[in-house]
């Protein structure tokens, strides 16, 4: 039961990382635009659509502690912090 329970820990930490890199997608488009917007830009709302980029990644160091807290407390529990959640049934599997 316990062993479901950290599997399941380790795919939604897993999933948690997952979600930090997929947040710097928006402000990489927002760049393709170039650093400076013109006045032209700022016009069409580029320039909310960059401070929502920025407002979106701005809470990034706050996930990776959590996903470092959480992959602390699988490796005391199990001991590995279980970084490739599906790698471990393989792992466990072997003698």
């Amino acid at each position: 039961m316990m062993n479901i329970f950290y599997a399941i820990l380790a795919w939604g930490n897993f999933a948690l990382l997952a979600a930090a890199a997929l947040k710097f997608i928006p402000i990489v488009i927002s760049l393709t635009h170039g650093i400076h917007l013109s006045a032209a830009q700022v016009a069409i709302g580029l320039a909310d659509e960059r401070a929502w980029a920025m407002d979106l990644i701005s809470d990034t160091p706050y996930l990776l502690l959590v996903w470092l807290s959480v992959a602390w407390v699988l490796r005391r529990q199990t001991g590995s912090a279980i970084l490739k959640p599906w790698s471990t049934a393989t792992q466990s599997a072997r003698p």
